[in-house]
């Protein structure tokens, strides 16, 4: 699982990196001869519902995500193992339920045909990334919790 959500940070940091490359050929165009890069604000729009959606899952797998352990740390063992399952099952419930309004919107984005105004992305595209990540967050939650149960390390470990 950590080598799968590892694979879907780096596109995800390939797609931030095409947006900032995109961003500055814009700036260098613009400066030097006027023209632009026609849709930039659509393209890093949908680079940035990449990079930041791949992301997500590899947070939880690697134990990367915000945690306050200034009180966590001082409790048994036992205790955080507890702790750390009912967290995964609030975020495995939490996500699942994004993802599955996610997709409900997303068909309704389908049905309507919209496309995003410069250049006519079909707007279902800007929803895909945030579906699929937020769906393999929640599965990577249930498999947080499938290795609590087990008694393996933690994320992070």
């Amino acid at each position: 699982m950590k080598q799968f959500t590892t694979g879907l940070a780096l596109l995800g940091t390939m797609a931030f990196l095409v947006a900032v490359v995109l961003t500055v050929a814009d700036i260098v165009l613009r400066t030097f001869s006027g023209n632009t890069v026609h849709g930039l604000t659509d393209i890093v729009t949908l680079c940035t519902m990449f990079g930041a959606l791949l992301a997500i899952p590899f947070g939880f797998t690697h134990g990367e995500h915000v945690s306050i352990d200034v009180f966590t740390l001082r409790m048994s063992a036992a205790t955080q193992r507890r702790l750390g399952v009912f967290a995964a099952v609030l975020g495995f419930l939490f996500l699942a339920g994004a993802a599955w309004f996610g997709a409900m919107q997303m068909l309704t984005e389908y049905g309507y045909g919209d496309r995003s105004q410069s250049i006519g992305i079909p707007m279902v595209l800007y929803w895909i990334p945030l579906v699929a990540g937020l769906a393999i967050a929640a599965l990577v939650n249930l498999w947080l919790i499938g290795r609590a149960l087990a008694g393996e390390p933690g994320d992070g470990e």
